[in-house]
């Protein structure tokens, strides 16, 4: 129990020095006739190691001994992190079929309860329970919910769970009329859905480097077996059912190239809709007779097509929308008589309807929310589609959040575009001012950088304190949402400011292509631009200004460390992918030969040049680095344990001065953190208190 001990261990005696790891003297690789050697490679052993479980130990009593001053912050951070995340709060009804689905979180739960009713019936005190995850959560550190599919007839349930926080999902099958549990269970469980008639379970699982590579058909109480296997070590696989129910689909992707195959269900034939090509991306909808696809084929910025069923062939592809310049198509849903798509215009995120009929498209959501705005704060929101079973809907669900305002559910009209509230979480009385800017600044080589400025409580003349985070890979839109940890921030003082860089897709997979792989320094380059120009706008100072990123994020920030340290008072690295060489140079870690096409194959000697320019672990060096938490999992299965371990030993070892390092190593976690309330609760105080102290106001 590390976490555990290391809390206890904290709080007691004198304040921890800082663990010096002990170094070795071995090459771990070499590439390209460059020997890189690794003297914290014993790290790599496994927590079950005694030597890396007592510097673990180390590392967190050495963490909780330096916040030991600000207990009385933290205690006080965790009340009112809790008050905001952890609420009474019911979802709104879906329905499937002649049933409504819901959830429920009670406020002194950690997980929510899963439950149904017939439509015939009026709603009671007492109905039926689909999955209760707070039950299956007792006794345990760590429950992870990850399949959720119920089958046509609404009889059978297939869920997964991971319990460890390693992302090994295991699916079961729950009769839901009796509450009892098939004797079907299926390790390692990526995506899954039903047949038509629902006997059949077509479902994909992971190998050892949690690569998703097979599709496999498990008939009810009889056989199972392999359907298709994806050989090529850049691609993985997931599964699903068409909206209409007619077909299921299995897509086959890399981060630049992609084919979907189709079978009609509940056992035809599976088809190939347009074999893989280079540079090639698409996803496919079913609705009607036709199957509508969203591709960059001809069109950078996205467009979408229509295929019949008899002959999906690209040759005979039909454009129904088409390329629009600078807006960028990022989602597709087909319905009967419609099709909903959400775009980016200018980074701003839109949903627009298409009439499959008539051609005319219509703008969803009132005056601000068809311009990407809140109407509640009028800021930018984050739109994510909801769960739209039906596929004759005359509206479109949808959730909306934004960093002053939990979420709100919204049901959109195709006809017209209004919109109908369905459900509003309870917010906060205060998340700062609420108030929220959009502004943009230039990189070194002239292009121009956008980013949001969200004002925390307080006078807002002079300089002020500020949090700055990016993410800037994968093509994913760092866009912003309510977070009850920032939240309480804001509400001491902290600004908040989402940098998009490029390698994100805020802009569309151009943007994305402009930051990934050999150009993976115009991000890093990016990320400091921001970070100069709110300096040099007297926005903040470098006294001020803390910068933090998740996962590539964290990778992100920590290379934009290695170039220009003083620039921050502190960096916050969550799960941080750290050692870009060593790992990319490893094909059987998790998760590498998927990550090619993203950070580039040191194997090969342009893609290694570049790895080793901006690799955070291979960089670090004698210069005085900023105040510096590093957070860490145990069980992560993505960015392991040891490279957060390995990075804060070297870069205390080769530091020039700043500081202090601090790593903290959470015991029962994966990649997204504990599941646990306490353990939840723990982390983000930790972190907050920690920034407030550094940024001065760990007296408010």
């Amino acid at each position: 129990m590390l976490r555990a001990a290391a809390l206890v261990l904290g709080l007691a005696g004198a304040p921890a020095p800082a663990p010096v790891a002990r170094t070795v003297d071995d090459a771990v690789i070499t590439l390209h006739g460059e020997a890189l050697r690794d003297e914290y490679a014993w790290l790599r052993a496994g927590p079950d190691d005694p030597a890396v479980r007592a510097h673990l130990a180390a590392e967190n009593r050495h963490a909780d001994a330096h916040l030991r001053p600000h207990r009385a912050l933290m205690r006080a951070l965790e009340r009112e992190i809790e008050a905001i995340a952890y609420v009474d709060d019911e979802t709104a009804p879906v329905r499937r079929g002649e049933w409504l689905y819901w959830s429920h979180q009670r406020r002194q739960d950690e997980h929510p309860v899963y439950l149904r009713r017939r439509v015939d019936v009026a709603p009671g005190p007492s109905p039926q329970v689909v999955l209760d995850l707070q039950r299956l959560a007792r006794g345990r550190d760590f429950l992870d919910l990850g399949v959720f599919e119920l089958s046509p007839d609404n009889a059978l349930l297939a869920y997964s769970l991971d319990h460890v926080g390693d992302e090994n999902y295991t699916l079961y099958i729950k009769d839901l009329a009796s509450g009892a549990l098939r004797p079907e269970q299926i390790d390692r469980v990526t995506s899954a859905a039903w047949s038509a008639d629902g006997r059949e379970l077509v479902y994909t699982v992971r190998d050892d480097t949690y690569r998703s590579y097979a599709l496999r058909r498990r008939t009810l109480g009889g056989d199972d077996r392999l359907i298709y296997e994806e050989a090529d070590p850049r691609f993985d696989i997931y599964v699903e059912r068409s909206r209409s129910g007619e077909w299921l689909m299995a897509r086959s992707a890399s981060a630049t190239a992609a084919e979907v195959r189709v079978a009609r269900a509940p056992a035809g034939p599976w088809t190939v809709i347009a074999p893989r090509e280079p540079g090639h991306l698409y996803d496919v909808d079913h609705a009607g007779d036709e199957f509508y696809i969203r591709t960059n084929r001809g069109a950078p910025h996205f467009r979408v097509v229509a295929a019949a069923e008899d002959d999906p062939a690209s040759a005979g592809w039909r454009e129904v929308v088409g390329e629009r310049p600078g807006v960028a198509l990022t989602h597709l849903d087909a319905f009967a008589g419609h099709l909903a798509l959400l775009q980016r215009e200018r980074g701003f995120p839109r949903l627009v309807f298409v009439d499959l009929k008539t051609g005319r498209t219509v703008r969803a959501g009132a005056d601000e929310r068809s311009r990407g705005l809140s109407p509640r704060t009028g800021e930018i929101v984050d739109i994510s589609p909801g769960d739209n079973p039906d596929p004759s809907a005359t509206h479109y669900r949808v959730h909306l959040t934004a960093v002053h305002a939990p979420d709100d559910t919204v049901d959109l009209a195709f006809a017209d575009g209004g919109e109908t509230l369905v459900h509003r979480r309870p917010a906060p009385a205060a998340c700062g001012s609420n108030t929220g800017a959009f502004a943009s600044t230039r990189a070194g080589d002239g292009t121009e950088l956008l980013y949001m400025y969200f004002a925390g409580a307080g006078p807002h003349a002079g300089p002020r304190p500020i949090l700055l985070e990016a993410y800037g890979s994968y093509g994913f839109a760092w866009d912003p949402d309510f977070n009850a940890a920032r939240c309480a921030l804001m509400n001491r003082g902290v600004d908040f400011v989402i940098a998009w860089v490029r390698g994100g897709g805020e802009l569309g997979e151009p943007w994305h292509e402009a930051g990934r792989r050999r150009g993976r320094m115009n991000a890093v380059h990016d990320l400091l631009a921001v970070a100069a120009h709110l300096v040099a706008r007297g926005y903040t100072t470098r006294e001020m200004l803390a910068v933090a990123g998740d996962s590539a994020g964290g990778a992100l920030v920590a290379s934009a460390l290695n170039q220009r340290p003083e620039l921050f008072r502190a960096a916050v690295l969550r799960v941080p992918f750290l050692d870009a060489v060593g790992t990319m140079a490893d094909p059987t870690a998790p998760l590498t030969t998927l990550e090619y096409e993203e950070w580039g194959d040191p194997a090969v000697r342009a893609d290694y040049d570049v790895i080793r320019g901006w690799c955070p672990y291979s960089n670090l060096g004698p210069r005085a680095y900023p105040a510096l938490l590093v957070e860490s999992s145990l069980a992560d299965a993505r960015v392991a344990y040891h490279e957060q371990a390995r990075y804060v030993a070297r870069l205390r070892r080769l530091a020039s001065g700043g500081g202090p390092t601090l790593l903290r190593t959470e015991t029962h976690a994966g990649h997204g953190g504990p599941s646990g309330r306490r353990e939840w609760l723990q982390s983000r105080a930790f972190e907050a208190a920690f920034l407030l102290a550094q940024l001065g106001l760990a007296g408010r």
